[in-house]
């Protein structure tokens, strides 16, 4: 029997991943909408895609990690953190320039807080990840209502919406937020020892734990650092929107984290992933909702298309889950 050239071998092995696959329909969908809507592709509206994309890919970066750390974790509770980000970053702020710092501060605290309660209940008391991080969204919520009691949270500080919305060069300052964020994942799982036990642990706990990782510590503060990003993305979209307009405003980056982490090429399994490939599925999942609303589909008939298609999409990846030994 004939041997497929390495050459070749190695061609369809980029072009079945991920890293290949998001950024080419990144680039059909840009093109075919402005195909149909001139100026579609334009840099002003890439730009404002770009601005919303930030705030799926900064939650996402909390999913990545937990998911890239194995033992099936997933954080479901990300997006009512998001909401209490918001809501403690104005409760403490109010909207004072001068208060900005003490408000980011104790934002990390709370959200860094819950995450670690997270941990603990998956990692010392075997709660399944979906039973604890959902069960934590119920007390947060809790916690949303206590705070505001029905009454008005206080907006965004002037300087926090000049730090989110405000523009340099053209481009807004949360994608230079962003932009950093992804240089630092990247400088984090490849670089340090942090990335290296992460990367182990994700591909095959026991072994890792053989080699002195302290497996049940490492993913405990995976889920501190998750809830914390997802505080500070809070913080952050309360500049970007001005105001908190509701208690639930932040649900929405929950399962929408999962997919682009899915979809950016992170195996579900663990072990294997880049912080680059969820920003590309974050920008992939907006540009995709951007393009069916252009093309005038009715908010029902969007979400089933944009399931079907993000089904396709990961299909398409073919991936499984890893064999753990």
């Amino acid at each position: 029997m004939k041997k497929t050239p390495l050459a070749l071998r190695k061609a369809k092995t980029i072009i079945k991943s991920p890293s290949f696959i998001a950024p080419l329909l990144c680039l059909i969908i840009l093109f075919v909408g402005n195909i149909i809507s001139p100026g579609f592709a334009s840099s002003e509206l890439i730009i404002n895609i770009l601005v919303v994309s930030s705030f799926v890919g900064l939650v996402s970066g909390g999913q990545f990690l937990i998911v890239l750390g194995g033992g099936n974790g997933l954080d479901l509770s990300l997006g009512k953190l998001v909401t209490l980000g918001a809501i403690v970053g104005g409760v403490i702020s109010q909207k004072q320039d001068a208060n900005l710092i003490l408000a980011l501060l104790t934002v990390i605290v709370v959200t860094f807080t819950i995450g670690l309660i997270n941990g603990f209940g998956v990692t010392f008391f075997r709660i399944p990840p979906l039973v604890m991080t959902m069960s934590m969204s119920i007390v947060v919520v809790a916690i949303i209502k206590f705070i505001t009691g029905g009454i008005g949270v206080p907006g965004a500080s002037k300087l926090l919406q000049k730090i989110t919305v405000g523009k340099f060069l053209g481009i807004p300052g949360i994608l230079y937020i962003w932009a950093l964020f992804a240089v630092f994942m990247h400088f984090l799982i490849n670089n340090t020892t942090f990335g290296i036990k992460l990367l182990a642990t994700g591909t095959n706990d026991y072994t890792a734990s053989l080699a002195g990782v302290n497996v049940t510590r490492l993913r405990t503060l995976l889920y501190g650092f998750s809830g914390m990003i997802a505080g500070i993305t809070g913080f952050l979209y309360l500049g970007y929107l001005a105001s908190v307009y509701n208690i639930s405003l932040g649900d929405k980056f929950t399962l929408i984290s999962v997919i682009a982490v899915v979809v950016g090429g992170t195996s579900l399994g663990g072990g294997k992933g880049s912080y680059f490939g969820v920003v590309i599925g974050a920008f992939l999942l907006q540009l995709m909702d951007s393009f069916l609303v252009t093309i005038r589909i009715e908010q029902s008939m969007r979400q089933v298309l944009f399931g079907i298609i993000l089904l396709v999409i990961i299909l398409m990846y073919g991936r499984e889950r890893k064999m753990q030994n």
